[in-house]
């Protein structure tokens, strides 16, 4: 048995996509040899908190926290909030903002480089020389975002010479949220460096989809791509279901780059031809959900049919996810859109709920879409598609009132314990290289 060693600013009690990744590899990791050690921060800034998490850790596995700085504290008390939750994502960036919003925003994008968690750096290595005198490390493991944890990483490396695996659930300087920050030419600069810098060092690059590492090969020649996947123990009491109504759901953040206008038009447009009866349809948000889409669907009459459950915690998204007549899964329009494969997917996938995907019909998630056999993605502006699959789902829920079940779907390559295999490879191939 290795000791492999994993440095993630996102762990339970925290809620996010960040934390479910490292939170089932480190579950599954001693099923193939190796021992995780955590090391993350106590009470950092989440956009969200899940008790129910805390189940998934393996009560062997040895967690080490530590202090951080957080501007998001700051930013909080001169707000006048006591919380130390932060927004997720994009979510508010597209709302108008007061001077001192403008300010903050300013300040974050340009003196915080790559981001605003980098006050960990200092602690995190201090910790680690604890760690190293008390357990021999084989391999060592960062993931980001936070990007910051990669510069821990970097440090590590040129002091300890340990095989080193730089873990990416989003690509860096191309993510699809800078596009929205005021950031200056030399910030961009130096987030480029610092990039550059990372991806040359590692010993090992893992990424969460194939477009991520085309954008990486020309700094690192070894590179895996490893998917998120599903935990089939999250995954319960998927059967025929009977509904009372025809519930259209999205489960997760959703933000303003997802709100896709064809979707609540057509969906109006088939209450109006009088195809959908507008009483037996529920549309349902679970999480953080951009204001200017609540805005956008309260001009419709399928107004009357929305309902917004804000944060839940992972067990009842999921039971959200199964007894879903059909689900919305929507790509995030931007620059990198056709590269994109969200971690939701899989879960999606593994609820065998029917699936309404809308964005580029040419990426990445529309193939794993298509590889699995489900209804293809239909294009931001396919609305005569985007109807024609609600109207499918809303013929067969008539009939019954039963949820339909994909039932031939292959999807094991995706569950957690097999990628968590694969990243074991990618272990033990730097571990082997080293000795």
């Amino acid at each position: 048995m290795k000791n492999v060693l994993i440095l993630t600013y996102y762990w339970p009690p925290g809620s996010s996509p960040g934390v479910q990744r490292y939170l089932k590899f480190s579950k599954y990791l001693k099923e193939y040899n190796w021992n995780p050690i955590i090391l993350t921060v106590d009470n950092g800034a989440h956009p969200s908190y899940d008790e129910t998490l805390l189940n998934d850790i393996n009560k062997e596995t040895n967690v080490y926290k530590t202090k951080t700085r957080e501007p998001f504290k700051i930013y909080n008390f001169l707000k006048g909030k006591k919380s130390n939750n932060i927004s997720m994502g994009m979510i508010g960036l597209n709302k108008k903002k007061s001077l001192f919003q403008k300010l903050s925003l300013f300040i974050r994008a340009n003196f915080f480089i790559p981001d605003a968690r980098k006050g960990w750096l200092k602690y995190a290595l201090k910790e680690v020389d604890t760690i190293l005198k008390e357990n021999k490390i084989d391999a060592f493991i960062t993931t980001g975002p936070p990007m910051s944890v990669h510069l821990i990483g970097l440090e590590i490396k040129r002091k300890y010479k340990i095989p080193w695996v730089s873990d990416f659930r989003d690509p860096w300087t191309s993510v699809y949220y800078n596009e929205y920050l005021p950031r200056t030419k030399r910030t961009k600069k130096i987030d480029k460096m610092y990039e550059d810098s990372v991806l040359s060092n590692s010993d090992s690059v893992v990424v969460v989809a194939n477009g991520m590492k085309q954008e990486f090969l020309d700094r690192n020649k070894s590179i895996d791509v490893i998917y998120n996947g599903y935990d089939i123990s999250d995954i319960k009491n998927i059967n025929k279901l009977d509904t009372d109504k025809f519930t259209m759901s999205y489960v997760g953040n959703f933000k303003p780059n997802q709100n896709i206008y064809n979707l609540w038009e057509g969906l109006e447009e088939l209450v109006n031809e009088n195809k959908i009866d507008i009483n037996d349809l529920l549309i349902e948000f679970t999480g953080n959900v951009d204001a200017g889409t609540l805005d956008y669907i309260k001009t419709k009459k399928i107004k009357s049919q929305l309902i917004i459950n804000n944060f839940s915690s992972h067990d009842v998204a999921v039971s959200k996810m199964i007894n879903s007549n059909l689900l919305i899964f929507v790509i995030p329009k931007s620059k990198t859109q056709k590269l994109i494969v969200t971690g939701k997917l899989f879960e999606y996938l593994a609820s065998l709920s029917p699936m309404l995907s809308i964005g580029p019909v040419d990426g990445e998630a529309s193939h794993i879409i298509n590889k699995v056999n489900r209804d293809k993605m239909s294009s931001y502006d396919d609305k005569e598609g985007i109807k024609k699959t609600i109207m499918r789902y809303y013929s067969l829920w008539k009939k019954n009132h039963n949820k339909f079940i994909h039932k031939k779907s292959d999807i094991s390559n995706f569950s957690r314990f097999k990628l968590t295999g694969n990243l074991a490879e990618v272990l033990n191939k730097i571990y082997d290289e080293k000795h």
